[in-house]
């Protein structure tokens, strides 16, 4: 069960509140020891378990065509970009169309499967979850680039690509 915004400490919204340098680095081990910790003993209530989610859902078209590979522990991966689209009215009316770039990666048998069966320009409808990773810092101290990946539980095919040459052979 959630708690209620009034319950929740001040020193907990302090550590909660991000900026926008903070919500590019990586929590410490120390950061995500203290938001999982067990309440204060004053509370009356007690914690039974800590609700967490990370699900995204995807629908949108393949970009390019996918990349089957073998990681180095010998497990096969899909790795491919996806596009969505979703559009937004302005103040003065005007409709704007934005685009977005997922990169999802897919492994085991699916995989394989979906190597076989989608390309570029397929409609898909992914569940999965986020992934990031870099953001660490280096020896010389400059943080390397944090990329966000989408891990997908489920690729379910909407429509087939349609065909570069459409007469019929």
């Amino acid at each position: 069960m959630l708690r209620s915004l009034s319950s929740i400490s001040k020193s907990t919204v302090r550590c909660m509140s991000l900026t926008s340098k903070l919500a590019a680095e990586q929590p410490s081990k120390q950061e995500v020891d203290d938001l999982f910790a067990e309440k204060p003993a004053h509370s009356n209530e007690q914690r039974r378990h800590a609700y967490s989610l990370n699900k995204v859902e995807l629908v949108g078209g393949v970009a390019l065509d996918p990349l089957f590979k073998e990681a180095k522990n010998g497990k096969n991966y899909l790795l491919f970009n996806i596009i969505t689209n979703s559009s937004y009215r302005q103040p003065d009316g005007n409709t704007l169309e934005n685009s977005e770039r997922h990169v999802v990666t897919v492994f085991g048998k699916q995989a394989e499967s979906l190597s076989k069966t989608i390309k570029k320009g397929s409609r898909l409808m992914i569940q999965g979850r986020l992934h990031y990773s870099g953001g660490q810092k280096d020896e010389q101290g400059n943080r390397t680039q944090r990329n966000t990946y989408i891990i997908a539980n489920t690729v379910q095919p909407l429509a087939r690509a349609a065909r570069e040459n459409p007469e019929k052979q």
